[in-house]
């Protein structure tokens, strides 16, 4: 029920006391700002974390290799580290029954391709099949690299949007010829998008054993990357995915003959 002298003796006590009105407003109109800000950085950080998250598998690893920073059992610091097709495979053997999906990795930053009139400089990227379920990559035309284009080392590739949009625009280019460096053809067999954006739709996809021999590169491999396999449990997925990293940087470690406190010498 409306009573005005209420009303009537709210407004005069506001009249009488001007200064604490206008201090106790003030407080509460930048109390009101303060908690705005603070709930728009905090969706932004919950935003930007949820990016890069969605760019790649949750549940994925990534074991690559650097250079040593220490001297260890007679060898010198400095050394490359370089992991080959048989650690890929002893890896894939030793932790099979916790791997969902698996793909070793050569990639090469800047490799020139060419449509017809229209060319840029693209990461080209040796992979596996598991690769696209591995970058959480979707299809968007044709198909992802399968297990007869690595057993025929066969020249196929699959463009990322942004690159197919660069050179060829509107146009379909699955069964179309890019050529690789002004003198390697390679045909798009598909398209795909990726949630992390441009950067990861400016990837050219190859089967492993034709980077590795377009590239000269041998049994050579840069990256291995899997996805261990889920439990019903988050927390023990986590552990599982800590441990299995924390025993592949063992297993690193012994097989290069690295110092246990060599920061540097791999990641995973």
């Amino acid at each position: 029920m409306f009573n005005i002298e209420r009303w009537q003796e709210i407004f005069e006590t506001i009249r009488k006391n001007k200064l604490r009105t206008f201090l106790t407003s003030l407080s509460v109109a930048s109390g009101i700002f303060i908690l705005v800000i603070l709930l728009g950085f905090s969706s932004g950080i919950q935003n930007g974390v949820k990016s890069q998250f969605e760019s790649d598998a949750t549940n994925r690893i990534q074991v690559s290799t650097r250079v040593t920073t220490k001297g260890y059992k007679g060898l010198n610091p400095g050394r490359r580290l370089q992991m080959t097709n048989k650690d890929y495979e002893n890896l894939n053997q030793k932790y099979e029954e916790h791997i969902e999906y698996k793909t070793s990795l050569y990639n090469t930053w800047g490799g020139q391709i060419n449509y017809k009139e229209k060319q840029g400089n693209y990461r080209i990227e040796g992979a596996f099949p598991d690769q696209q379920f591995i970058e959480n990559a979707t299809l968007v035309n044709g198909r992802f690299i399968n297990n007869s284009d690595i057993d025929g080392s066969r020249k196929v590739g699959v463009l990322g949007y942004q690159m197919k949009q660069d050179l060829f625009g509107d146009k379909d280019a699955v069964g179309e010829t890019v050529i690789l460096n002004d003198n390697i053809n390679f045909t798009v067999v598909g398209v795909y998008t990726d949630p992390g954006g441009t950067r990861e739709e400016t990837r050219l996809f190859i089967p492993m054993t034709t980077a590795q021999k377009v590239f000269n590169a041998g049994e050579n491999i840069n990256r291995i990357a899997y996805t261990v396999k889920m439990s019903d449990s988050f927390d023990e997925a986590v552990a599982l995915s800590a441990a299995m990293s924390q025993s592949i940087d063992q297993d690193l470690r012994t097989r290069f003959s690295v110092a246990p406190d060599d920061r540097y010498r791999c990641e995973s």
